[in-house]
Order: C-alpha cells, then sequence, then structure tokens
C-alpha cells in the first residue's frame, strides 16, 4: 500500500474484537447478544499502530453498520478492501440481503464510492439525506453444456 507521498505505507487489517473491547470499555454492563453471538463484527485498518478505518456489518439484519476511514488517509484502497471484508462475511453468513444507509448528495464522496463498488439505491430514504443502497448479489455460476459425444 502507498501513502499519497508515494512511500510504501504498511497497513493492517484485523478484525476488531467486539466482546472483549465492550467489556474493557463497560466493565460493568453485559456484553451485548449481537457482539456476544457475533451478529455484529468490524475489522478495522492500522497505521503505525493507530486505526484508521473500520467497517462493521450485521449478520442478522445484512447491515454494513458503517464505514469509516481518516480524511488523511482517504482515496488508498482502505474503504474498499474494508468493505469486502465486510460483504464477504456477511456472504460467508448467508445473509441474501446486504444493504447500507448513505448520503443521497451527489456531491458528497461516499454517493460515488458505493456505486462505483456496485451498490445501488432502493428508492427508500431514511430522510431528504440518506437513502438505502442495496449490493445486489452476483449472478450464480451457470454450467457449461458439455459437448455431445
Amino acid at each position: 500500500m502507498t501513502y499519497k507521498t508515494g512511500v510504501a505505507m504498511p497497513l493492517e487489517f484485523r478484525e476488531v474484537r467486539l466482546p472483549e473491547l465492550w467489556q474493557a470499555s463497560r466493565p460493568s454492563e453485559p456484553v451485548p447478544a449481537e457482539f456476544a453471538e457475533g451478529h455484529i463484527r468490524s475489522w478495522e485498518c492500522l497505521h503505525d499502530a493507530q486505526v484508521v478505518g473500520h467497517c462493521s456489518g450485521n449478520a442478522a439484519t445484512g447491515e454494513v453498520l458503517g464505514l469509516s476511514v481518516v480524511p488523511a488517509y482517504r482515496r488508498q484502497g482502505i474503504a474498499r478492501r474494508l468493505l469486502a471484508v465486510v460483504v464477504a462475511w456477511l456472504r460467508s453468513q448467508g445473509t441474501e440481503r446486504i444493504w447500507l444507509s448513505a448520503p443521497s448528495d451527489p456531491s458528497r464522496p461516499a454517493h460515488a464510492f458505493y456505486r462505483a463498488q456496485g451498490w445501488v439505491p432502493t428508492g427508500v430514504r431514511e430522510n431528504d439525506a440518506v437513502e438505502i443502497l442495496e449490493l445486489l448479489a452476483p449472478p450464480p455460476l451457470q454450467a457449461t453444456p458439455a459437448a455431445p459425444d
């Protein structure tokens, strides 16, 4: 991975252990069932031990709950990779519909980003500024007919 200066940038992508993180930050509160049962999982990107991006998903609902990259690290492929990891996990869990909330304003970078990744508007809006996008499943592989003998 290269940073905007053209210098190689070592990045680490890893899963966040949400139950452990919850217990460390809220020791007197029980871990939410969604975390404990693994329905919600999250991944992060680190540079020099600092979190520079993260993405989470909920296998029970199919929602990508959030995707964020520190502004200085944008346009380096971090968001694309984090989103791909979460989508792959959601699909591995048998999630049929994968969706997210995104800005509906075309001047916002996220608007073009999601569409470039294959997300399509559903026509549903949470409000004037936020719309629901869905990632259509790739078409199933079709078997090639065997050649006649």
